[in-house]
């Protein structure tokens, strides 16, 4: 079998627009991984969220959360890596936003919590809803106890702002911290040379696999890595043109199941030698 292992973002790629996996695609993957071939969920989101998502999903391999910037041994194990951000970046960080004048509130994600600027309404909707948590309230100059691993940055004016203060960000912070962007209001940072891809790497290596023998699926700018180095990179219909540019295939929508209509294609011999029986409702 050519591919053997697959690694599938979430938000854009394995949901739906309104946030759900659907029955097809779960029992796809979760056949796929029950006859040998890994699937792991490579997203930006935090693992709460991710639990919620795929709570009825049996799913046993590494779970790459943040971006990359923290691998779960599974769904529902413990953190295996981190890749924090040094508190000396993060200081600088602090001068480019308070110079820049452009940020109205900022999230930092970190092993045990997070931290915010503002606890808002956008806030809980967005963020504790998943984790039953609230976050701690910090200022600029506070420093943080935890090792942090991720930003988010709520820019002031969409998208004058955010286009603005992802600039200035990459700029300052070239070769320390890596900001990207998001088809959401938020601009998102990791420590550089921190991306799905390069947590893809060292999965598949630890599996024995090489990368020729992966799927990657995504939509996002935070796929590109993924998308890129995979033997093949799949982008989802409704996927940025930067994804799809850089992609081998691209697949139907999230909302037209995409996820499971390009994966029975793909493995099509091997789920007939494994007696697969298809869901067809969604």
């Amino acid at each position: 079998m050519r591919y053997r292992m697959i690694f599938l973002d979430l938000d854009g790629t394995a949901l739906t627009s309104e946030k759900r996996i659907t029955p097809r695609t779960a029992h796809l993957v979760q056949h796929l991984e029950a006859h040998g071939v890994p699937v792991v969920i490579a997203t930006g989101r935090a693992i709460f969220a991710v639990r919620e998502f795929l709570r009825d999903v049996r799913l046993a391999s590494p779970v790459v959360t943040l971006n990359g910037a923290v691998v779960f041994s599974h769904l529902y194990g413990a953190p295996q890596e981190y890749h924090p951000i040094p508190w000396a970046w993060l200081q600088e960080f602090f001068q480019v936003v308070q110079k820049s004048g452009r940020l109205q509130n900022l999230l930092f994600e970190s092993i045990h919590g997070y931290y915010v600027l503002t606890y808002d309404h956008e806030i809980f909707e967005t963020f504790t809803d998943y984790r039953n948590l609230p976050p701690k309230v910090i200022t600029l100059d506070e420093p943080v106890s935890d090792p942090v691993t991720n930003l988010l940055l709520r820019p002031r004016r969409i998208p004058e702002d955010k286009e603005l203060l992802y600039r200035e960000l990459n700029a300052a912070l070239d070769g320390r911290i890596r900001f990207f962007k998001t088809s959401w209001e938020w601009i998102e940072g990791v420590r550089y040379g921190v991306n799905k891809g390069a947590a893809m790497e060292r999965i598949a290596l630890t599996y024995g696999i090489p990368l020729d023998s992966v799927v990657a699926l995504g939509d996002e700018w935070n796929d590109l890595e993924m998308i890129q180095k995979a033997g093949l990179g799949v982008a989802m219909g409704n996927a940025v043109d930067a994804i799809k540019a850089a992609a081998d295939l691209v697949a139907p929508s999230n909302d037209e199941e995409g996820v499971a209509r390009v994966l029975e294609e793909i493995f099509y011999d091997f789920l007939v030698e494994t007696e697969y029986a298809p869901l067809h409702t969604s």
